[in-house]
């Protein structure tokens, strides 16, 4: 299996895991990071919405706590037909985890 459909296989598995009751706007992503590992995460929200914790940022959390370092790759899947972009704080995340080949 290529790493794109791995990613996506990934991002969708955490995708449907999303505990999102107030927006109902599931997210899921994964990421392959530079120990070739894909780790991934889903939005996690709770009652003192918007206080809840985003995919990116429950993957890079993941990341980091499985060893890698620094995201080669990531997907981002949203319960969205329109192309979405992550919010503010998860661009930064995923800056501060990125190289320039990142994609």
């Amino acid at each position: 299996m290529d790493i794109i459909k791995e990613l996506y296989q990934a991002a969708l598995h955490s995708y449907e895991k999303a505990y999102a009751p107030y927006s109902h706007f599931s997210v899921g992503a994964s990421i392959l990071a530079d120990d070739d590992k894909i780790y991934s995460g889903c939005n996690t929200e709770n009652i003192s919405y918007p206080c809840g914790s985003c995919a990116e940022q429950n993957a890079i959390g993941a990341m980091i706590n499985g060893g890698g370092q620094k995201i080669k790759c990531i997907m981002i899947l949203a319960d969205s037909k329109e192309l979405i972009t992550p919010c503010g704080a998860c661009l930064q995340r995923i800056k501060e985890f990125s190289t320039e080949d990142t994609a």
